[in-house]
């Protein structure tokens, strides 16, 4: 009863040194508990509509968080661990056995679990209806949604966290046991080596240069086109990233503590002397932060930089409002159902033909496919669509050439001739313009030529009457507006119509990618979270070595201002240096995936990486005043 009534005097006591680890340990509790709520909430299920399959999005994304919270909770635990080697080695000096300490040590990790599970958990409670409120709003369903209490999240996240923490009480609880007393006492007096800093590290230094700058290259000019390089660019800047942290950081602070001119004035001795024996320590935990974060940024910056994007993303992949092949009564099916909804205005309709091309390359025997549209139909196309482009054709040899496949190693480009077989006669054209824009849905589209009124009545009259294929599309004043007309026309429109609407295409990409959002968000805010809080810790921890150190400069006359200064020089480096790398290598990334969806990505990068910048200040502020208080 003793142990335990000191147990909970120790954590009120020192609750400071506690708080962080809480905060992240009840987020993840929390987090945890929100994603297995949806997971298992009927409401969920029952709106997601044609998309009930993405609900495991929130599985994935609820074991990502469960095995980072393992990681991040016995990264965080092993800090206390060390921090409090020396209070263990006192109270063994006072009288107390191992076991003793050790059941201390328990009580006090079954104390905080408990209030982190509690907290998680109450917080889950309350928020669970707001997140899925906040989901719907997302992927724009609406739903009523109720309060609800969900029994299986709750054991299933209680579960998990009671097996993280038991797995960090029984280490805890073997460090002790294993330990002797001068060790314990000893744990925070480790003779401080400097950094080792020879020809070996300017070579690696040279070589992170090199490695980072060559998956920055190959992301950048060719990632784009040839998506099997993504492994060598991930490697690339992985090893760069290391490499930078372990030997180009260290060779700069060498540096600078050689620089003597500069070295002695004002604080700048105490912040690189610092630096010069604590770096080496940090080295491996700054890399694996700088690492993580890309993970984070880029994550984030793909999901949440898709969701924006999604209308424009559906534009691209399905033009028209609605289209059809002029199958049998496909067109009086559509006219009958319209004239049930008031609410659809036809803005423009199109009877769009084209000549579908089948020809056999004699060198390699394989069937090439293309489509082919005259210059008048495609312009109209275009005018209705709202794109700026027109094939402007100015003689029967010119054409346009419409190819969507990025990945393609023979691109067609502008002034390239060009050769095609219709029917007995062979066409030899000049492509005069190209781009990369579908007239009709994706799923139908083929690489296209456009050419002129003339040529292509002329092909048309040489091939049969299957290789002329006919469709209606139509382009709706409001496409937003058309849930259930859509829905009425996939009820009674054939499939060999082969239908196909905006509306379809952006609600199930919206809802996809709005899931992908939400967990991207919460990841991200999780890793965020445990990353500054790890250096947090860790700065925390050292604070109390050092307070002699800053005691004694105190007695020889430096100001409390002074040492301040120094100090938030040295955290300013340690927090400042994984953020600066992970923005920088996730810009390559970003510009590679804008390039790959053909989505503009970078805004969402800028907004993302300001945000993550200012939570990092807020953790660079909290971890400076911390430490100054400490060493105080």
């Amino acid at each position: 009863m003793k142990i335990f009534s000191m147990a909970i005097r120790n954590i009120r006591s020192n609750f400071k040194n506690y708080w962080a680890y809480f905060l992240s340990s009840s987020f993840s509790v929390f987090i945890v508990y929100l994603f297995m709520s949806i997971l298992y909430s009927k409401n969920i299920q029952d709106n997601l509509g044609g998309v009930k399959n993405f609900i495991t999005l929130f599985n994935v994304g609820a074991t990502m968080i469960a095995l980072f919270s393992a990681f991040f909770i016995w990264y965080s635990n092993s800090f206390f661990i060390k921090s409090r080697k020396k209070e263990f080695a006192t109270y063994m000096l006072l009288g107390m056995s191992k076991k003793q300490v050790s059941r201390l040590n328990f009580l006090e990790n079954i104390l905080i679990m408990l209030a982190s599970l509690i907290t998680g958990v109450v917080l889950g409670l309350v928020f669970t209806k707001f997140f899925i409120m906040l989901l719907f709003f997302i992927i724009k369903v609406s739903a009523d949604v109720p309060f609800q209490w969900n029994l299986r999240a709750l054991k299933i996240s209680v579960l998990i966290f009671l097996g993280i923490f038991a797995v960090i009480t029984l280490h805890g609880a073997f460090v002790v046991r294993k330990s002797n007393l001068i060790d314990l006492f000893n744990a925070s007096k480790k003779v401080e080596k400097g950094l080792k800093v020879s020809f070996v590290t300017i070579i690696l230094s040279i070589l992170a240069m090199i490695c980072m700058g060559s998956g920055y290259y190959i992301a950048i000019k060719k990632l784009p086109t040839d998506i099997t390089k993504s492994p060598v660019v991930v490697i690339l800047v992985v090893v760069g990233i290391i490499l930078f942290f372990t030997s180009t950081t260290s060779l700069i602070i060498h540096m600078n503590k050689k620089n003597e001119r500069k070295l002695f004035k004002g604080t700048k001795l105490i912040s690189v002397s610092q630096l010069y024996y604590r770096y080496r320590g940090n080295a491996g935990t700054l890399s694996t932060i700088a690492i993580t974060t890309t993970v984070a940024l880029c994550a984030l910056v793909t999901c949440v930089g898709s969701y924006t994007k999604c209308e424009q993303n559906s534009r691209y992949m399905r033009p028209l409002s609605v289209e059809y092949f002029n199958v049998d009564k496909a067109q009086s099916t559509f006219d009958g159902i319209l004239k049930n909804h008031n609410e659809i205005s036809v803005k423009h309709k199109d009877s769009i033909e084209f000549l579908n091309i089948v020809e056999i390359d004699k060198s390699s025997e394989i069937a090439r496919g293309f489509y082919v549209i005259n210059e008048s139909e495609f312009d109209k196309l275009s005018e209705h669509q709202g794109i700026e482009r027109k094939a402007n054709l100015k003689s029967d040899s010119d054409c346009y050439f419409i190819q969507i496949n990025n990945f393609v190693e023979n691109e067609v480009s502008t002034n390239e001739k060009i050769s095609l077989k219709v029917g007995k006669k062979d066409y030899k054209m000049t492509v005069v313009g190209s781009d990369g824009k579908p007239f009709i849905s994706l799923d139908h589209f083929n690489k296209t030529v456009v050419v002129t009124d003339n040529v292509y009545n002329e092909m048309k009259s040489s091939v049969n009457k299957r290789s002329i294929i006919n469709m209606t599309g139509y382009t709706f004043e409001d496409d937003f507006s058309s849930g259930k007309f859509v829905a009425d026309l996939a009820k009674n429109m054939s499939k060999d119509s082969g239908l196909r609407t905006f509306y379809d295409h952006y609600s199930d990409g919206l809802k996809l990618l709005g899931m992908m959002a939400f967990i991207g968000l919460f990841i991200g805010i999780l890793f965020i979270m445990a990353t500054g809080s790890i250096i947090y810790f860790k700065m925390t921890m050292e604070a109390r070595e050092d307070k002699s150190k800053y005691k004694t400069l105190r007695n020889i006359g430096v100001s409390k201002k002074e040492i301040k200064k120094a100090i938030s020089k040295e955290l300013l480096v340690l927090f400042g240096a994984p953020l600066v790398v992970a923005i920088i290598s996730t810009y390559p990334a970003t510009y590679a995936l804008e390039k790959m969806l053909l989505l503009d990505l970078m805004k969402s990068y800028a907004v993302i990486a300001l945000v993550y910048a200012a939570i990092y200040c807020l953790y660079y502020f909290a971890t400076l005043n911390s430490y100054v208080k400490t060493v105080e």
